[in-house]
């Protein structure tokens, strides 16, 4: 199926549990799902099945967002149905508590995708955010927008560093960084809001810490927070943090919501994140490449 360009969608303004809970939901899987002119991109979306494939060996392009098989044997049938749209590529099999059947996670183990780890779904109401005065930045670090190519190349260079494991051969990260740069080109560097998509911090010119900012479910999805590994533990991944997050409440937008890694989601509850549910996350990869 043709992955259609984002558009402009109203943000959500409701602060409760159960719509801050959607919120987490439907950001992840539209992000996961969005437009990246990936070679071979088709979406996945049927009433038992949400996701992104494509023809690049990279997990960040090849994911499941929701799966509702239903239970027995069927089931059985529909996640090894799933596993083979992959056709040997590696990818992420993102589960969360409503999926089904409840013992989706211990049946994909079974079929070698493997468990990862528990990953927290993460919201905030943008008014609780401390003013800029209150949690500075470092003062050595300047933040600014990607708006043009050299500083996309840059932003990605960053971006390989943290994710590693995502891009599975040569090949695979010149493709993700290639249709990175195109759709960027396509849409200004912007969302449909107007708001900046991608950001990042510099230390005496030196890219050292990123991070995506994702509007398609009205909200401000936070993705990428990327430091170098010589540059963490000084604060740059809460200051850009902080920084988008200021930058979207500016442009009207209520709620954030963010996945957190373990060493992240400490300073994502400084922030002000909150938990409000949980994905077991899964991947599977070829032999030799796990």
């Amino acid at each position: 199926m043709t992955i259609a360009p984002p558009v402009f969608v109203e943000p959500r303004t409701d602060p409760s549990e159960a719509a801050l809970r959607a919120a987490i939901h439907d950001d992840l899987v539209a992000s996961a799902i969005r437009r990246r002119t990936i070679p071979g991109e088709r979406l996945i979306e049927t009433a038992e099945l949400v996701g992104y494939a494509s023809d690049v060996n990279s997990p960040d392009v090849n994911e499941i967002v929701r799966a509702r098989f239903g239970a027995g044997e069927a089931a059985d049938a529909a996640i090894d149905a799933t596993i083979a749209l992959f056709a040997g590529r590696p990818f992420l099999w993102w589960v969360r508590a409503d999926d089904e059947p409840a013992d989706l996670s211990a049946r994909l183990e079974r079929r070698g995708v493997i468990f990862l780890d528990e990953i927290p779904g993460m919201a905030m109401v943008l008014t609780d955010l401390e003013p800029p005065h209150a949690a500075p930045a470092p003062p050595e670090l300047e933040i600014r927008p990607v708006l043009d190519a050299p500083t996309m190349d840059a932003f990605h260079s960053v971006l390989i560093q943290g994710f590693p494991e995502d891009f599975a051969d040569s090949t695979a990260e010149r493709e993700v960084g290639a249709s990175s740069r195109r759709v960027a080109d396509e849409s200004g560097y912007r969302e449909p809001n107007g708001l900046p998509s991608r950001w990042i911090g510099t230390v005496d010119g030196r890219p050292v810490t990123t991070t995506r900012l994702h509007t398609a479910a009205g909200v401000a999805g936070i993705y990428a927070v990327v430091t170098a590994d010589d540059a963490r533990r000084r604060g740059y991944g809460e200051a850009i943090t902080r920084h988008v997050l200021h930058a979207a409440r500016d442009g009207g937008l209520r709620i954030g919501t963010l996945q957190a890694s373990p060493a992240g989601r400490g300073v994502y509850e400084r922030i002000g994140f909150r938990e409000l549910c949980r994905f077991r996350l899964h991947e599977w990869r070829p032999a030799g490449v796990r």
